[in-house]
């Protein structure tokens, strides 16, 4: 579990709240009953042990999800290009023709190792940018041509990407997809979780109460994801 020691203070303050307000004033309205502590207790002692019950619950099945996090290849394919599902632009905000990028932006191009790329359109087509010796050219298409698509795997709407999978938690998962048979071929997902109640009440004045995992951080430097799906066919 993740309380902090203001965290515990705040519960303390919470508990003795509910013993001042619901306890002592249940006690003396049931004071000629015989069972008033069998009738008081419960109630008290579920209040009592929500902000340790919230904690426990969210960092359990944090550590649950957690197991799923990360990058799973399950087929490697070798490709000049790919499609890039992940935010799409209306069809008259692209200027077609050569795209001046600078000398830094085709460097990291060039490091990728693919000739293309297509990024989809709010309508269904495509601004297939291909590698040239003049630079990044810029074409409309009205359909992909690429077979393979890098999106979000939860996306109900243009800018919502977490998908709720509990109390104070949520999954982004982006996969590469095969578009002529739907099988995914990798994913890479992560989970994010929020401070319980009692934390939040603190801990937001001085900066997030995000956690995810993996941890970018922490570990290992991986290969980027798509890199580790969709092989780059060419290398300059």
């Amino acid at each position: 579990m993740i309380i902090s020691p203001i965290g515990i203070v705040l519960i303390a303050i919470y508990s003795a709240i509910v013993v001042v307000v619901l306890a002592l004033p249940l006690r003396k309205l049931l004071a000629r009953f015989r069972w008033k502590w069998a009738a008081i207790a419960p109630p008290v002692a579920v209040l009592l042990a929500l902000p340790w019950a919230e904690e426990a619950w969210i960092a359990w099945h944090f550590k649950q999800a957690c197991t799923d996090a990360g990058v799973h290849v399950g087929r490697k394919v070798e490709v000049e290009g790919f499609v890039d599902d992940t935010s799409r632009t209306p069809r008259n905000q692209i200027r077609k023709g050569n795209w001046n990028f600078d000398a830094k932006s085709l460097a990291d191009w060039d490091a990728r190792g693919y000739r293309y790329k297509e990024n989809m359109l709010t309508d269904g087509g495509v601004v297939h940018l291909e590698r040239t010796p003049e630079g990044i050219v810029a074409s409309i298409l009205d359909q992909p041509t690429a077979r393979y698509h890098y999106k979000h795997a939860y996306q109900p709407t243009p800018h919502k990407i977490e998908e709720p999978i509990g109390w104070r938690l949520e999954k982004i998962e982006w996969q590469v997809v095969d578009s002529a048979t739907g099988e995914v071929l990798g994913r890479n997902t992560l989970i994010k979780r929020r401070a319980s109640t009692v934390e939040r009440l603190w801990i937001r004045l001085l900066g997030s109460d995000l956690t995810i995992c993996p941890d970018p951080d922490s570990g290992p430097k991986q290969q980027p994801f798509l890199e580790a799906v969709l092989v780059p066919a060419i290398k300059r």
